[in-house]
C-alpha cells in the first residue's frame, strides 16, 4: 500500500506543478490587464469564493475518499454507489444555497470590502460554488480507489480553460472597466470547472467501480463526517475572507492610503502568496494520497501504517526544505523578472514578506501532514476544533498587528504562523502513535538547505548578470550543493524506488 502513496503523490505533485505554473502564467498577464489594484479586487473575490466553496463542500472529497477506501478494505462494495449519490446531493444542495446567498448579497459584500467593482463577480458564484462541489465529490470517488490520475487531469483542465478563456475574456471586457475585467477572469474560472465536470463525468462512467443496489443508513454517517470536515476546512478560507474584509481598513489605521493598502493586500495574497504556496504542492499531494491508504490500513487493522507514514514524512521533508529555502534565496531577482511593474518599495515589501512567510510554509506543510493522519483515523471533530482555535488566533493577530505602523502587512504573515503552528501542535498531541523518523533524516536536509542558501547568497552578491541568468545559475548551484550534501538520504530513497520498480517488473514478467 505504500506504493500507492508514492504513485499517487508523484501524480498529484506533477499536476500540482503544472497547475501552479499555469496559475502563475494566468496571474502575470492578468495583473497587466487589471493592474495591481485590479488583482487586489480579484483576490478579495477569490477569498470569499474559496471560503464559500470549502464551507459548502470542503469535506466531501475527504469524507468520500475515506469511506470508499474503508468499503474496499472490508469488501463492502455495495455501499460505494450509495455513498456517491449522497455526496453529490450534499454538494449540490449546500453549494446552491451558498451561491444563492452570495448572489443576493453581492453588492453589500462588495461595499463592505470597499471594492464595489467586485459585485458583478459575486453574482457568478451561484454557478461556481455548486460546480465546485460536484467536482469535489467526483474526485473523492477516485481518491478512495487510490487513483489520483482523474483528479490530476481535471485539475489541469481547470487551469487550462481558466488560463485560455479567463485572460481572453478579461482582456476584452476589461476595456469597459475594472468590474467587467474582474468578471471576465471569473468567467474563465467557470469554464474551467465545467471542463473538469465533463471530464470527471466521462471518467466516472467508464472507470469508477460503482456496483450494488441502494444501501440504507449511508447518509447520516457521511453527513456526520462531511460537516465537521467542511467546517474545519472552511476555517482557512474563512480567515482569508476575514483578511480581505479587515486588512485594508487596519492598514489604513497604520497610516496607509486606501490605494496603497489595497496594493499591499494584493502583493501579499496575489504575488507573494502565489510564489510561497508553490512548495505546499508537496505536502498537499502527500496528504491527499496518504489519507485513503492509511484509512484502508486502519480498516484492515494493519500494522504497516506507521512505516508508510514515516517514509512519507521523510520524503516530504527532504523535498520541501530546499524548495522553500531556494525560493527565499532567489526571490529578489525572481520578483524583478516576473513582476517588472513592481516599484522599489513594493519589491522590498515582497522580499521581506517572502523571508518571513517561508517559516509559515514549512509549519503549514507539517500541519497538513499530521491533520491528514487524524482524518484518516476519523478524528474529524478534533481537527475542526484545532482549525477553529488556530483561525481565531490568526484573526486576532491580523486585527491587532496590521494596525501597528511598525508591523503593518507583516501582521498577516505572523497570523499565518500562529494559525498553522497552533493546529500543528494540537495535531501532534492527538497523534499518539509514534512516527519513527531519525534525527539524521530531519537534520541533514535542514543543514544542507542552509548551506545551499548561503552559497546562493554569496553567488548573487558576487556577480552582475541578467535576472534570468541569476535565477538559472542559482537554481543549478543550489540543486548541486543540496544533492551532494544530502546524498546518503537521496541514494537510499532512490534505491527504494528502483527496487519497487524492479519488483513490479518481475511480477509482470511472472504473470506473463
Amino acid at each position: 500500500m505504500s506504493k500507492s502513496i508514492g504513485k499517487g503523490t508523484i501524480i498529484l505533485i506533477l499536476s500540482g506543478l503544472i497547475c501552479k505554473l499555469l496559475g502563475a502564467f494566468f496571474r502575470l498577464p492578468l495583473t497587466s490587464i487589471l493592474g495591481i489594484e485590479g488583482i487586489g479586487v480579484f483576490q478579495m473575490v477569490m477569498s470569499i469564493y474559496s471560503f464559500a466553496l470549502v464551507l459548502t463542500s470542503g469535506g466531501v472529497a475527504t469524507a468520500l475518499s475515506k469511506f470508499v477506501s474503508q468499503a474496499r478494505a472490508r469488501g463492502d462494495l455495495a455501499k460505494i454507489k450509495s455513498l456517491v449519490k449522497v455526496a453529490l446531493l450534499y454538494s449540490l444542495i449546500f453549494g446552491f444555497l451558498g451561491g444563492l446567498l452570495l448572489f443576493v448579497f453581492a453588492t453589500k459584500i462588495a461595499a463592505f470590502q470597499g471594492a464595489l467593482s467586485a459585485a458583478l463577480s459575486y453574482r457568478l458564484m451561484v454557478l461556481l460554488i455548486p460546480f465546485g462541489g460536484v467536482i469535489a465529490a467526483m474526485r473523492g470517488v477516485f481518491q478512495g480507489y487510490e487513483n489520483m490520475t482523474p483528479t490530476a487531469i481535471s485539475q489541469i483542465l481547470e487551469q487550462v480553460f481558466k488560463f485560455a478563456l479567463g485572460l481572453g475574456i478579461s482582456f476584452v471586457l476589461g476595456k469597459k472597466g475594472l468590474e467587467a475585467g474582474v468578471f471576465g477572469a471569473f468567467l474563465g474560472v467557470t469554464a474551467g470547472e465545467l471542463a473538469a465536470i465533463i471530464f470527471l463525468s466521462i471518467s466516472m462512467h467508464f472507470k469508477a467501480k460503482l456496483v450494488g443496489e441502494k444501501v440504507n443508513h449511508i447518509a447520516f454517517p457521511f453527513f456526520k463526517a462531511a460537516l465537521p470536515l467542511s467546517f474545519g476546512a472552511a476555517v482557512l478560507p474563512f480567515v482569508a475572507a476575514v483578511d480581505s474584509l479587515i486588512v485594508v481598513s487596519r492598514l489604513s489605521k497604520a497610516g496607509f492610503s486606501a490605494q496603497i493598502a489595497t496594493q499591499l493586500f494584493g502583493l501579499q495574497t496575489g504575488v507573494v502568496g502565489a510564489i510561497l504556496n508553490f512548495p505546499l504542492i508537496i505536502s498537499t499531494s502527500i496528504s491527499v494520497a496518504m489519507l485513503p491508504t492509511i484509512s484502508y490500513m486502519e480498516a484492515q487493522l494493519s500494522q504497516d501504517g506507521n512505516k508508510a507514514v514515516a517514509k512519507a514524512l521523510k520524503i516530504m521533508w527532504l523535498v520541501l526544505l530546499p524548495i522553500v529555502f531556494g525560493l527565499c534565496s532567489i526571490c529578489r531577482p525572481l520578483y524583478g523578472l516576473v513582476y517588472p511593474s513592481l516599484d522599489a518599495a513594493m519589491l522590498d515589501y515582497a522580499v521581506q514578506l517572502t523571508y518571513l512567510g517561508s517559516a509559515s510554509v514549512i509549519i503549514s506543510a507539517l500541519m497538513q501532514f499530521f491533520i491528514a493522519l487524524l482524518q484518516a483515523k476519523g478524528k474529524f471533530g478534533y481537527c475542526m476544533s484545532a482549525y477553529i482555535l488556530g483561525g481565531l488566533l490568526k484573526i486576532v493577530c491580523v486585527y491587532v498587528l496590521c494596525a501597528l505602523p511598525a508591523v503593518n502587512i507583516y501582521g498577516v504573515v505572523v497570523g499565518n504562523i500562529a494559525l498553522s503552528g497552533t493546529v500543528c501542535i494540537m495535531a501532534l498531541i492527538k497523534n499518539k502513535k509514534k512516527i519513527s523518523i531519525g534525527f539524521f533524516d530531519l537534520s541533514l536536509p535542514l543543514l544542507s538547505s542552509i548551506a545551499m542558501t548561503m552559497a546562493i547568497a554569496y553567488f548573487l552578491s558576487s556577480v552582475s548578470l541578467s535576472l534570468i541568468l541569476q535565477i538559472v545559475f542559482s537554481v543549478l548551484i543550489g540543486a548541486c550543493i543540496y544533492a551532494f550534501l544530502t546524498y546518503p538520504i537521496l541514494a537510499e530513497s532512490l534505491g527504494e524506488i528502483l527496487n519497487k520498480f524492479k519488483s513490479k517488473q518481475n511480477n509482470t514478467s511472472n504473470l506473463e
